[in-house]
C-alpha cells in the first residue's frame, strides 16, 4: 500500500493549526463519490483510490482534526449488499484492530456509511511492497544484500505472525505482496481479510466467511491443505508454509510450485504438494545447505513435517544469520592471481569449486608450495595480523570462492577480549615458525 508520488499523500513536516476541523477538500469528485458510494465521514478528506483487492478499495485520506494522513479501506459498494462479504469485511477490521503490534498496521476506526458501505481507517504506510523490493535489480537472487536484508525483514514478519498466532488469528494469505517495507525501515504484515480465528469463533459461527469451504489464499504461496479447501485442516502450520514460501522466494527469486499458465494448474500443484525442489531453481547460486534445509522443512507438504511454531522457524533463521553463513562469493577465471605475495590485505577466501596453485618467488624463479581445492582456505592470516601476504595464489581453472573480510569476521563471529588475544597469539606463533622455515632456505617438495 504505497502512497508515494502522485498516487498518495506525501509526508510533510509537522504543522500546528490551532482549530478543528481544518479546511481540507475531498480530492475525489462528487460524481465518483456518489457512483461508487465512497464513504466521506466529516473528519476526513478523501483522496483518489490508491489500490484494490478482491473486495476492498483503499483511499489515502487526511484527518481534518489531527492533520495526519491515513488510509480508508472500504468494501466494494455492490458487495456491501451481500451479508457474507459485509460481515467478512467487518471481521477483518475487528481482528486487525485487536492485533496491536509494531509490525501490524494499527486500525483507528470502523464504521458503516449512511449508504450502507462498511469502512475502516488505519495508518497510511509510506513504502513499497516486498514483491517490489525483491524485483529490484539492486537485490538479485544470490546476492548478499538480498539474503541478509531479506532475512532481517523475514524475522520481523515472524514477530507479527507469532503474536497473531498467540492471540488466536491465522493469516492464511502470506505472500510478498502483503508485506510492506516502510521508508524508515518499518515492516508491516498487511491484509488480514482471509484470516481465521483459532481460539474463538465468530458470532455467526459456521456461517461466517472465515469458515466457508474452498481454496483460501494466493495459489503460489498456498499450503496444500489451503488448496484442498477444508477450513478445519488449516491451522498455524498453514501460515508456516506461507512463510516458507516467502523464504523460498527470498533465496531463489521463485515460488515453490514453479511457473504455471493458469490458476487452475497452480491450484492442482498446490493441492498435490508438487513443490519444485529448491536445488533446481538455485543452480549457479551459492545457497547454504543449512538455509536450504530450513526452507525445505518450512514448505513440507505434510504439516507434521514442518516447523510446528513460527518461533521455531524464526529461531532457526536467526541462528543461521548469527552464524555468518551468508558470505559473498567471487568467481575467478583460470590464470587469475587471486592473492599476491608481499601485498597487504584484510580478506580470506574459501574455495567452493575449482583449484588453485600456491607459490612464492625465489631468486632463481618460483617455488610451488602446493595446490588447493574445494573446502580449502587461504589468506586467513590477514584477518588476524596486519602483515604482507606470505605467498601468491593463482586460479588453475575457474574458481568460485567465498570471501571473508575483517569487518565481517568481527561482526559475525564476535571475536574480542581474551578470545581475540588467544587467536592472535596462535597466529603469531604460526607466523614465526613459517619465517624460520623460510630463513633456513628449505624448499618444500
Amino acid at each position: 500500500m504505497s502512497s508515494r508520488g502522485e498516487k498518495g499523500v506525501e509526508l510533510q513536516p509537522v504543522r500546528v493549526i490551532e482549530k478543528i476541523p481544518v479546511k481540507y477538500e475531498h480530492a475525489v469528485d462528487q460524481k465518483t463519490i456518489r457512483a461508487e458510494k465512497i464513504p466521506t465521514p466529516d473528519n476526513l478528506a478523501v483522496h483518489p483510490e490508491l489500490g484494490r483487492g478482491g473486495m476492498g478499495r483503499i483511499h489515502p485520506a487526511m484527518d481534518r482534526n489531527l492533520l495526519r494522513p491515513l488510509a480508508l479501506k472500504r468494501l466494494d459498494a455492490e458487495l456491501s449488499k451481500v451479508p457474507m462479504y459485509r460481515d467478512g469485511f467487518v471481521a477483518e477490521a475487528q481482528m486487525t484492530g485487536q492485533l496491536e503490534h509494531p509490525n501490524i498496521v494499527p486500525v483507528h476506526e470502523l464504521a458503516i456509511s449512511p449508504k450502507g458501505v462498511p469502512y475502516f481507517t488505519m495508518k497510511l504506510v509510506q513504502g513499497v511492497g516486498m514483491d517490489v523490493w525483491m524485483n529490484d535489480p539492486a537485490h538479485p537472487p544470490g546476492s548478499t544484500k538480498r539474503l541478509q536484508d531479506g532475512l532481517e525483514i523475514f524475522l520481523k514478519v515472524c514477530d507479527a505472525l507469532a503474536y497473531a498466532h498467540y492471540r488466536g488469528v491465522i493469516h492464511r494469505d502470506l505472500k510478498s505482496d502483503n508485506i510492506m517495507i516502510a521508508e524508515f525501515g518499518q515492516v508491516y504484515l498487511m491484509d488480514w481479510g482471509l484470516a481465521r480465528l483459532s481460539k474463538t469463533r465468530a458470532a455467526s459461527g459456521e456461517d461466517s466467511q472465515m469458515e466457508a469451504p474452498g481454496p483460501v489464499g494466493t495459489p503460489a504461496y498456498m499450503a496444500p491443505e489451503q488448496a484442498r479447501g477444508n477450513p478445519l485442516d488449516m491451522d498455524e502450520r498453514s501460515d508456516i508454509f506461507g512463510m516458507g514460501a516467502l523464504l523460498y522466494e527470498i533465496v531463489s527469486g521463485h515460488t515453490p510450485y514453479g511457473v504455471h499458465r493458469t490458476v487452475k494448474s497452480i491450484l492442482a500443484a498446490a493441492e498435490a504438494g508438487k513443490i519444485v525442489p529448491l536445488a533446481e531453481v538455485t543452480k549457479g547460486l551459492d545457497v547454504s545447505k543449512r538455509l536450504a534445509a530450513i526452507v525445505e522443512r518450512a514448505i513440507a507438504p505434510d504439516p507434521k513435517d514442518r516447523f510446528q511454531t513460527v518461533l521455531e522457524l524464526q529461531e532457526d533463521v536467526r541462528r543461521f544469520l548469527r552464524g555468518g553463513l551468508y558470505l559473498p562469493s567471487e568467481v575467478f577465471a583460470p590464470g587469475t592471481l587471486i592473492m599476491r605475495e608481499g601485498d597487504r590485505g584484510d580478506t580470506a577466501y574459501m574455495i567452493v569449486s575449482g583449484h588453485c596453485r600456491v607459490f612464492r618467488k625465489l631468486a632463481d624463479g618460483e617455488e610451488t608450495l602446493g595446490t588447493m581445492e574445494a573446502g580449502d582456505v587461504f589468506g586467513e592470516m590477514a584477518l588476524l595480523l596486519d602483515e604482507p601476504r606470505a605467498a601468491s595464489v593463482e586460479a588453475v581453472d575457474q574458481v568460485t570462492a567465498l570471501v571473508l573480510d575483517k569487518r565481517t569476521m568481527a561482526e559475525g563471529l564476535g571475536i574480542e577480549g581474551w578470545s581475540s588475544k588467544l587467536v592472535r597469539a596462535l597466529a603469531e606463533r604460526f607466523r614465526n615458525l613459517e619465517q624460520q622455515v623460510r630463513d633456513s632456505g628449505i624448499r618444500r617438495g
